[in-house]
């Protein structure tokens, strides 16, 4: 990815961001997502329901939860973009990475707050809503790791192993980021090497 591609995924991962943010505070103010419209989130968002459906394919879509706000295509997408013949776990980390860049971590802390505070009060979201959309781009991720590694390691629990390690050494790095002044890259760089180390 280029510079001008960067900045605009950036671009379009803030406006994502604030839509979702602007949709959970109305559904919280109004006593949850049935008591909104597109057009009323639009509004409030200053944005056309076009550029609303731009970004989500359904309203119920900016009450889910995404990877650091990449659909599961784009991160798919990312690891297949890795270069053949790349050792699966370097594969990964180069794709996290890729996710942490693309992040805003100030706005998700607070998207998640937000998100758990309006699942508290509608638990009934959990069922309805695609809560599980991690693991579903874990799933895609770990079809596309086991591709990538081919057998035997792809017939075993390798792949599913490797994709769950990966994301734990995100959070791990996140994590340690709150108390660690150094970059988040060096953060991730070490937990990947006592992942690979384990591995």
């Amino acid at each position: 990815m280029d510079a001008g591609e960067g900045r605009r995924e950036r671009r379009r991962i803030a406006r994502r961001v604030a839509i979702r943010g602007v949709a959970v505070r109305l559904a919280l103010e109004r006593g949850g997502p049935d008591a909104v419209t597109v057009e009323e989130i639009s509004k409030a968002a200053d944005i056309s329901p076009r550029t609303f459906f731009n970004h989500f394919p359904t309203k119920d879509a900016a009450f889910s939860i995404e990877p650091h706000q990449w659909t599961t295509e784009e991160i798919v997408a990312e690891l297949r973009a890795r270069p053949e013949g790349e050792p699966a776990a370097v594969a990964m980390r180069e794709v996290i990475k890729a996710m942490a860049h693309a992040a805003d971590f100030a706005h998700l802390a607070e998207e998640w707050e937000l998100l758990q505070e309006l699942y508290r009060r509608h638990p009934e979201l959990f069922s309805r809503l695609r809560f599980d959309q991690v693991d579903i781009t874990m799933a895609a991720l770990t079809t596309e790791i086991a591709e990538r590694i081919g057998p035997p390691l792809s017939e075993g629990i390798y792949p599913s192993v490797l994709v769950g390690a990966a994301f734990a050494a995100l959070q791990a790095a996140e994590n340690r980021g709150r108390v660690d002044p150094r970059p988040l890259d060096e953060l991730i760089d070490e937990a990947f090497e006592v992942l690979i180390r384990g591995l």
